[in-house]
């Protein structure tokens, strides 16, 4: 059987280096509707109702037994503007967290460098670096 579902947005990856064995993902997907069309449906009797078709969107985060799925939607003005708000938000807060990340691997990098600097002048010079 043939997939149903034509994507405008297919990103699948992997979230670790090679070597680092977990089971880290991202998943962001969004279908493209262009070729989809509103069907009339006869839901109660009503048998002009038409339904518009709405695309699948899948923003999936893992880390090893860890999953978080979003909730993101278009199906109003007011909708998409929250989707596009989680995702902003997402985007700034990661943004931060990485210079965040940044700043304090050097702070460790650097009093890393002054423990050895000070355990191999307390023991002498007979101790290799």
């Amino acid at each position: 059987m043939a997939n149903p579902y034509k994507a405008r947005v297919d990103v699948r990856r992997f979230l670790n280096l090679p070597g680092f064995h977990s089971g880290a993902y991202v998943v962001a997907y969004v279908e493209d509707t262009s070729e989809r069309t509103p069907k009339k449906r006869d839901c109660f009797g009503d048998s002009d109702r038409y339904v518009n078709p709405q695309p699948r969107i899948i923003l999936e985060l893992a880390d090893c037994a860890n999953r978080i799925n979003l909730e993101l939607d278009v199906h109003s003005d007011l909708e998409l503007e929250n989707s596009l708000h989680k995702i902003d938000t997402i985007v700034d807060a990661l943004t931060e967290l990485r210079a965040g990340l940044l700043d304090e691997a050097r702070l460790y990098g650097d009093r890393a460098k002054g423990l050895r600097h000070s355990q191999s002048s307390r023991l002498g010079p007979s101790v290799p670096e």
